[in-house]
């Protein structure tokens, strides 16, 4: 019994530095991605609040209070959804999401 928890402990020990090294934000380590792919990457606008008032919607994206119509950088935001906005970059437009909930409230 002793030694199967010695076994059981030790083989923890040993494989947390593994489970550790590995960033699950990262690609697997077989994909490569080239410079032009991890620019496009980090550059993706973040949706991160859309907020509905009496003076109208704004949405928040990368940190920024937008109304439709006004621009962040190359961005402009197009439309504001319920759970989305629209928005155009380098002459494409593109729908970004809110995430979904983590826990959702019971009424």
């Amino acid at each position: 019994m002793l030694r199967a928890l010695g076994a059981t402990i030790l083989g923890l020990l040993l494989g947390s530095p593994v489970l550790a090294a590995s960033d699950p934000t990262q690609p697997p380590a077989g994909v490569r991605l080239d410079a032009a792919s991890r620019e496009t990457v980090a550059a993706a606008p973040l949706l991160q609040a859309i907020l509905r008032g009496p003076h109208g919607h704004r949405a928040v994206l990368d940190g920024r209070s937008l109304r439709v119509g006004e621009r962040h950088g190359d961005l402009r935001l197009l439309a504001i959804r319920s759970r989305s906005v629209v928005i155009e970059r380098q002459g494409q437009r593109s729908e970004l999401f809110l995430s979904q909930p983590i826990l959702t409230p019971r009424h």
